[in-house]
């Protein structure tokens, strides 16, 4: 006699509700990103964590902020730029990972082409906005 599994009530809480497997190569290749600034996508979203994909278009500053409530965890997926890390500008590409707890001052720059990088924020970001612009 076999047994069927349950999941209980309510435990599934994230969007999208199924498990997510990206191919970021095809998903960065049919963004359309904006003149400037930064492209975000949030890819995966549930109360204790938030998933965006992002490019930072070529000559993009995002600005020095920090956040009061989520550590950001930035992965490194594609291009060259910068990152703010303890006072000193970082060259960053494909495979740099920078973990940033809260309260620590940081910021990205992308000055001689597009860099594309995942933020995972956990706890979730609050309602509104959790950037604390320097």
């Amino acid at each position: 006699m076999t047994q069927e599994l349950t999941i209980p009530k309510g435990l599934v809480d994230s969007k999208p509700d199924v498990a997510v497997l990206l191919d970021l190569a095809d998903y960065y290749a049919h963004r359309t990103l904006p003149a400037s600034g930064v492209d975000s996508d949030v890819a995966y979203d549930c109360p204790r964590t938030q998933l965006m994909v992002r490019t930072a278009v070529k000559g993009t500053t995002i600005g020095r902020h920090f956040h009061s409530v989520t550590d950001e965890i930035v992965v490194v997926t594609g291009g060259r730029g910068e990152i703010l890390v303890n006072g000193v500008w970082v060259p960053v590409t494909r495979g740099s990972l920078h973990v940033c707890p809260r309260g620590i001052i940081h910021d990205t720059r992308a000055l001689e082409e597009n860099l594309q990088y995942l933020s995972i924020f956990t706890p979730h970001l609050p309602p509104g906005t959790d950037i604390n612009w320097i």
